[in-house]
Order: C-alpha cells, then structure tokens, then sequence
C-alpha cells in the first residue's frame, strides 16, 4: 500500500505496554494538533486536551482505567511518555459530542502512529456518571469542570513489543445498497 494515510490506518495498534521514553514538545505539539484538525458537527470543535506528564497522575488514570477494562497490570501508565485526556463540551455539540471528541482522539493515535509511538484508547465516557464512575474519578483528578465530559484517555509512548492484528474478511462486513446484499 502506497497511500501513508491507509498505511497509518492499518498499522496502528492499541499498546498497553511501553517503554519508557519521553515526547518532545514539537512532536507532542503535532499530535494535539491532528486532534485539533478533526471534522465536528457544524464544525462545533467541543474537545479540549488536557496533558498529562505527571506520572503519580498517570498511575492514578491507569488504575481507574483498569476498572473499566479489567486489565490487571497496575501500573501500565507510567511508562507511556504522556497521556491526552480528551474532554468535551456538550453545551457546544448536544447531539454528537462523543463522537466529535473520539474522532480527534482517533487522528491523535493515527498522528502519533506516523511520528513512530503508539497509544491505547480508553473510552472513559459513560452515559450515566454513577458515583464510582471512571468517568467522574479521572474528570474529579484533573479537576474537569462538571459542564465537560470526559471522553477518552490516550496514553502515548514508544511501544515496548511489535503487536500483530487482525481483521474480519471485508466481504463479511459489506452490503450493497441493503443490508444482507453481498454484490453491487
């Protein structure tokens, strides 16, 4: 495959295991950047990224996104070189603010992808805050105002091991015109 964009796209993997390493401010700025870039309902734009570098805050976000993705490693953060925390809106985009804020949490990972780290996406949204929510802990730690939800944690770092993927045939997954009509 010739095209860089697909190349990324097929490429990219979800790491939860780095190495530790550091992102430097023109390539952390880059990354933020292709977040800022992303198509959002009548270009709405509701994100703001918080960065995370500290790593007592790192650690705390890990353990609060173990809960959500029964991953047992304790301290799986620490070692990412940063973490984007992807906070939106709702007041901007009522209709369409999770999928705004995910969509420039996908081109931050295909960004990252191309300036060689990688990231893992955690979904921290939920559509009720309970009171043991992921959600309201991590916004409760970086001190979110209540207005904004919480919509992902993007650890970034080198990935410690190449990791392999797969995907489903694309004839499996395609119709044409209904569903259920496998040829044009």
């Amino acid at each position: 495959m010739n095209n860089p964009v697909i190349k990324a796209i097929q490429e990219r993997r979800s790491v939860r295991y780095f190495l530790p390493s550091e992102l430097d401010e023109e390539t952390l700025e880059q990354i933020l950047d292709a977040g800022r870039w992303a198509p959002s309902w009548i270009n709405s734009q509701p994100w703001t990224f918080i960065v995370v570098m500290d790593k007592q805050s790192k650690r705390k976000i890990g353990r609060i996104g173990n809960r959500k993705t029964s991953f047992s490693k304790a301290d799986w953060m620490d070692d990412a070189a940063a973490v984007i925390v992807v906070t939106v809106d709702p007041s901007q985009d009522p209709k369409h603010y999770v999928e705004d804020g995910a969509i420039a949490a996908q081109n931050m990972a295909l960004a990252a992808h191309s300036l060689g780290y990688e990231t893992y996406y955690l979904g921290i949204y939920e559509s009720k805050e309970g009171s043991r929510s992921a959600e309201k802990e991590v916004k409760k730690l970086l001190q979110v105002p209540e207005e904004m939800r919480v919509i992902a944690v993007l650890p970034i770092g080198i990935p410690e091991r190449e990791l392999q993927s797969s995907r489903k045939d694309l004839n499996t997954i395609v119709f044409y015109d209904k569903y259920g009509k496998r040829d044009q």
